[in-house]
C-alpha cells in the first residue's frame, strides 16, 4: 500500500469533490476537527477540515502529525492573486514559499519583519522568521505531474495574511514586499508546521479573485474550488 497523504482544507467545501471520490471512506473526529479518511486511486489519504486562519490550521495539522506520519502534507484551497502576477480567476497556483504577511514590527520608518525583533519563531535546521520556503524538487514534481495530466500551474511564493486584502495598494505593497503572487489565510501555518515536524509539504490553491478594492461580485469562489479540487485529484491519483 502506497504511504498515506495528508489534504488540508479550510473548509468543507474545499474538499467535498475530492470526498466524493474516496474510496473505502472512514469519518471520525480527532483534535475537534473533521477527519475524512479513503482512498483516492491507489493512495490512502485523510482529509482534514481545519478551519479558517493560521491558528486553526496548526492546531489542526499538529494533531494530525502527532498520530499520523505522512509521505506528504498536501494544503489545496483558494486565494487571491495580486495584480502583478497576471493571474485570474480559476487559475492554478503552487507555493515555492510561504510567508507570514503581517508578522513583524511597524514603525514610524515603515513595516519591518520577524526579524527586527531578534527572536527567530522557529529554529530547527535554521532560524525561521517571515519567510518557510518549499523543497524546490517537490514543487517542481508537482507541476510536472499537473502539466502532464493537462493543468497549467504557475509557481511562485505566497503570502498568509490574517486580514484578507481589501484595498489594492495594500495588495500590491504586499505583493512586492514578498515578491509574490497570490495571499491566503492558512499556508504559512501549514508550513511552520510541517518544517517543524520535518514533513514534506506542498500547497495548491486555485484563484478565486484578484486582491483589489473589495468587490465579491467580481469573485468566483465555485469556480476556484472545483478547479483546485480537479487539480489535486489529478495530482494525487499520478503519484
Amino acid at each position: 500500500m502506497p504511504d498515506l497523504l495528508i489534504v488540508l482544507t479550510a473548509t468543507a467545501y474545499e474538499q467535498q469533490r475530492l470526498r466524493d471520490s474516496l474510496q473505502q471512506v472512514t469519518t471520525q473526529r480527532r483534535g475537534h476537527r473533521a477527519w475524512v479518511r479513503g482512498v483516492i486511486g491507489i493512495r490512502p489519504v485523510v482529509l482534514i477540515e481545519t478551519g479558517i486562519g493560521a491558528v486553526n490550521t496548526a492546531q489542526a495539522l499538529t494533531v494530525a502529525l502527532q498520530e499520523i506520519d505522512p509521505e506528504l502534507v498536501l494544503q489545496i484551497g483558494i486565494g487571491g492573486a495580486y495584480l502583478g502576477s497576471g493571474l485570474d480567476k480559476g487559475d492554478l497556483t503552487l507555493a515555492t514559499e510561504e510567508n507570514y504577511g503581517d508578522l513583524g514590527v511597524i514603525t514610524s520608518a515603515g513595516w519591518f519583519p520577524a526579524d527586527e525583533i531578534g527572536i527567530p519563531v522557529l529554529s530547527t535546521d535554521g532560524d525561521y522568521y517571515n519567510t518557510y520556503s518549499l523543497d524546490p524538487t517537490l514543487v517542481a514534481r508537482a507541476q510536472h505531474i499537473l502539466e502532464q495530466s493537462g493543468e497549467h500551474v504557475v509557481r511562485g511564493p505566497f503570502v498568509t495574511v490574517q486580514q484578507c486584502t481589501g484595498r489594492e495598494d495594500i495588495g500590491n505593497e504586499l505583493a512586492a514586499r514578498f515578491k509574490a503572487i497570490c495571499e491566503n489565510m492558512e499556508g504559512a501555518a501549514a508550513a511552520h508546521i510541517s518544517t517543524l515536524y520535518s514533513v514534506p509539504f506542498l500547497e495548491l490553491r486555485a484563484i478565486s479573485n484578484r486582491v483589489e478594492d473589495r468587490n465579491k461580485d467580481a469573485w468566483d469562489i465555485p469556480l476556484a474550488v472545483q478547479s483546485v479540487q480537479i487539480a489535486a485529484q489529478k495530482f494525487i491519483e499520478a503519484l
